[in-house]
């Protein structure tokens, strides 16, 4: 479960590269930015560099966040629709709804082409 940020001070390992842990918290993150309503093709980008001073595609925002790290204690992602760690459990668990309904979706439409195709 991604509600707990303390992934955001783990970004590099002992080598100074990037950590698995890290760029996964980063998907999460822009999974959730730009589910919110408000958000289009760009959000606030959160790096450290740009402090939510600047817009930035996926991308770009991940590239960025990558590179610098977060602001300085953005544990709770208040810009980007987070007032709580409930928003962020209430965005996995719709999100996991939603990964059943396409896979029901997917199943349906293969048995609709087995049948169609009279196999």
């Amino acid at each position: 479960m991604m509600d707990d940020h303390s992934w955001i001070d783990r970004r590099v390992d002992d080598r100074g590269f990037v950590t698995d842990e890290f760029k996964e918290g980063v998907q999460f993150f822009l999974r959730f930015a730009f589910s919110r309503p408000k958000a289009k093709s760009e959000i606030k980008c959160p790096s450290s560099k740009c402090k939510c001073r600047k817009w930035g595609n996926p991308e770009v925002v991940s590239v960025h966040l990558c590179k610098h790290g977060f602001m300085n204690n953005y544990y709770t992602w208040y810009v980007h629709g987070e007032t709580s760690s409930n928003t962020i459990r209430n965005f996995e668990r719709e999100s996991s709804n939603m990964e059943f309904v396409r896979n029901e979706i997917d199943a349906l439409y293969h048995e609709m082409v087995v049948d169609a195709m009279g196999a």
